[in-house]
């Protein structure tokens, strides 16, 4: 029986300089690589001959390979799926549905996902390149070319010079993905991105080659843009990479004629919009784009490159075949150079590896964002839907493809059982595990608090020594000093009518002198309890040692003309007015300290006292300071100290005295060891790492499901 399928006389066929051809559908302006095999069993396709005749063709054309029926059903399939060859009646066509082909239940579950990488023309951008390629073919002259490779340079040199100053005003996480700054961001994002694939586009019709799409793809729920230069592959290798990686170069462009600038520019909005747009261009091109383990601008770079069309696919297909080989046994023939096998085996080990710690980032961010802007329950959604569609899936596609195989025995699953049991010694065995928390360092003296408002009037400074009972400031109220002539008056009129009625020998013998005596009693101990609460008015120290200063207040800008910042009790602030509560300082030893630390509730319960801890300040020494949890307070905090938020530590919303955090956070109290022989400064700020003993992956695994489901 002749076999019902026919190569399309319309094809343009190009060979390829990496070997092989490069078949073009005009129609549907797709682009589909064929290694010399695979051609010659295009060609045999006239539907004259049947399907037993192409698979001896096909044999003598490769003996070394051994195909089988399957193997060439399989490629019918993917060439009926490139639409390259057309129908000519019914026969055997039905076995070439892949859908049909395939019994793993997960086939109906599969294109639910899809729905993570979708697709959106939106229009033929060639009318539009050829206007504007007159105008833009200037970008690709010499010195244009030589200019922006100076200005990378030089940004390359500015970056080293000035390494820390731009550590520094890197913005926290928290700050990048706050939803005031995403909004400028995603506008940011979409103009580099338009600007990125323009750079294909252009560089591509600067060659000859076309391109006739444009569009949106959106990946895990993220807008991207696309066009397609796949007209590329009729180009020159040399050609075809400097198309592939002019997005990247874009990029870097703008990352670095924007590090210039930032250099240049004053504090503010621009300069941290400047600063930011460098950080976005960097970290999508380090990690996505000119990132060789995903299949953008990176991957294809290293394909041409490397001279092996499809490489992802072929990866992926010596992957499994060496773990289905590992596992069950199965000797299938591999069509891939010995050099080329092993190449291809790193690449999908070190792909796979990637794209799982990548998942397990993006999901990661997703909680933390989700939780930064409150909507936990789309956060857990959109968790769930990647979780399934990036790892389960996928596992069980590969373990439903272990269960049908033909070559799976017992002995396979003996293999199986092996494999399981040593994953779930790995899975048990345990790991060091610690809590990461921001933390600052506190004295750990006795803290002196303005007990009623006034206006200062400092008295002692700053890291004097003073002695318990010595005066430290003294407070001035005006409203108290008239409350206190205002008792005193009522007092003295008391005392002067009980005088003159026992002065005088008509009332000598009133009934009233009893009223008037408890009245003035009454009015004597008003005024003697309101002078006691008046004294501390004048703060004392409560007991020997260093007068030490609390945290500094940040400057207000407002109208009030008396309001004071930084420290308190300071000449500067004389004349200020001190609310009640306030903290003025600290008597007490300077070495006397203790570290506070805020832990999240997600971590809380692996806090115990008596754990070791690594305190690693914000700036200065890196190697750590020695400490020990000493407390663990389980009462909620509500406020969180605002160097935190200012060092990029901790979010949260500012309130008047710190933040107020943004998740449920409680203190941890931290001892310094004795052993320690230079103290952190006073109130400096930094992370400590709390060493909560040892837990499993998965102990991991399942308290990372709680805490995200």
């Amino acid at each position: 029986m002749q076999f019902p399928w026919l190569k399309r006389d319309d094809l343009v066929v190009v060979p390829h300089d990496s070997g092989g051809w490069v078949v073009k559908d005009p129609l549907t302006l797709h682009y589909t690589h064929l290694d010399e095999i695979e051609f010659s069993v295009l060609n045999l396709m006239d539907g004259r001959v049947s399907f037993v005749e192409m698979l001896d063709g096909a044999r003598k054309l490769c003996p070394e390979r051994g195909l089988v029926p399957d193997d060439l059903e399989y490629f019918v399939r993917v060439l009926a799926g490139h639409q390259l060859i057309r129908q000519l009646g019914s026969g055997d066509s039905a076995r070439l549905d892949p859908q049909a082909s395939s019994t793993s239940p997960l086939r109906f579950i599969s294109p639910l996902f899809r729905v993570l990488r979708l697709q959106c023309r939106l229009l033929n951008p060639s009318r539009l390149l050829d206007a504007a390629m007159p105008f833009v073919s200037v970008l690709y002259r010499p010195i244009v070319v030589g200019t922006m490779t100076m200005i990378g340079l030089l940004a390359i040199m500015m970056v080293g010079l000035r390494f820390g100053d731009l550590l520094r005003a890197l913005p926290s996480m928290a700050d990048f993905l706050g939803p005031q700054n995403m909004i400028v961001m995603l506008l940011v994002f979409v103009t580099v991105k338009v600007l990125h694939e323009a750079g294909h586009a252009f560089t591509a019709r600067y060659f000859g080659a076309e391109c006739n799409e444009c569009g949106v793809m959106l990946m895990v729920f993220t807008p991207v843009l696309y066009t397609n230069v796949s007209d590329a592959w009729l180009l020159p290798r040399q050609q075809r990479l400097l198309i592939t990686a002019a997005g990247i170069l874009v990029e870097l462009s703008i990352a670095a004629v924007f590090v210039l600038l930032w250099s240049f520019a004053a504090p503010g909005t621009t300069r941290s919009l400047l600063l930011n747009t460098v950080v976005l261009c960097s970290v999508n091109t380090i990690l996505f784009n000119g990132n060789p383990l995903l299949r953008f601008d990176g991957y294809f770079l290293l394909a041409d490159w490397m001279g092996i069309p499809n490489m992802s696919s072929r990866a992926s297909a010596v992957l499994q075949q060496t773990l289905l080989r590992l596992i069950i046994g199965t000797e299938g023939v591999s069509i891939e150079p010995l050099r080329t096998r092993r190449f291809l085996l790193a690449y999908g080990l070190a792909s796979a590896a990637y794209r799982l710690l990548l998942t397990l980032a993006i999901l990661k961010l997703v909680d933390v964002m989700s939780r930064e802007w409150h909507v936990q329950f789309l956060g857990t959604f959109l968790s769930a839907v990647i979780l399934t569609g990036f790892i389960i899936v996928p596992a069980l596609t590969f373990l439903f493809r272990i269960l049908e195989h033909d070559e799976a025995n017992s002995r396979s699953w003996f293999r199986m059982t092996i494999a399981a049991a040593v994953l779930l010694v790995l899975a048990e065995f345990p790991l060091p595990h610690s809590v990461i928390a921001p933390a600052i360092v506190e004295p750990a003296s006795r803290p002196v608090y303005a007990i009623l408002p006034g206006v200062l009037e400092p008295v002692r400074r700053y890291g004097d020594h003073v002695t318990s009972g010595s005066v430290l400031a003294k407070l001035h109220n005006v409203n108290l000093a008239k409350t206190e002539q205002k008792l005193r008056g009522g007092l003295n009129e008391t005392a002067l009518q009980l005088e003159s009625l026992l002065k005088n020998p008509a009332t000598a013998n009133s009934e009233l002198i009893p009223a008037f005596r408890e009245s003035k009693i009454a009015a004597e101990k008003r005024l003697a309890e309101f002078q006691s609460e008046a004294a501390s008015l004048i703060v004392k120290s409560p007991t020997n040692g260093v007068f030490l200063p609390p945290p500094a207040v940040p400057q207000r800008n407002d109208s009030l003309p008396a309001h004071w910042s930084g420290t308190a009790v300071r000449n500067r602030n004389s004349g200020a007015w001190i609310q009640r509560g306030t903290l003025l300082g600290y008597v007490g030893e300077t070495f006397d300290l203790t570290i506070s630390a805020g832990v999240h509730e997600d971590d809380v319960e692996y806090v115990a006292t008596g754990q070791h801890v690594k305190f690693l300040p914000h700036a200065g020494s890196t190697a750590g300071i020695s400490a020990v949890v000493e407390s663990v307070e389980r009462l909620e905090a509500d406020s969180l100290p605002a160097q935190w938020k200012v060092a990029g530590l901790e979010s949260g919303q500012p309130t008047e005295d710190g933040i107020s955090p943004n998740a449920v956070t409680y203190f941890v109290r931290i001892r310094l060891n004795d052993r320690v022989a230079v103290p952190p400064p006073l109130y400096s700020v930094g992370q400590v790492r709390i060493h909560t003993g040892s837990t499993s992956l998965r102990q991991r695994f399942l308290r990372y499901l709680r805490q995200t489901f």
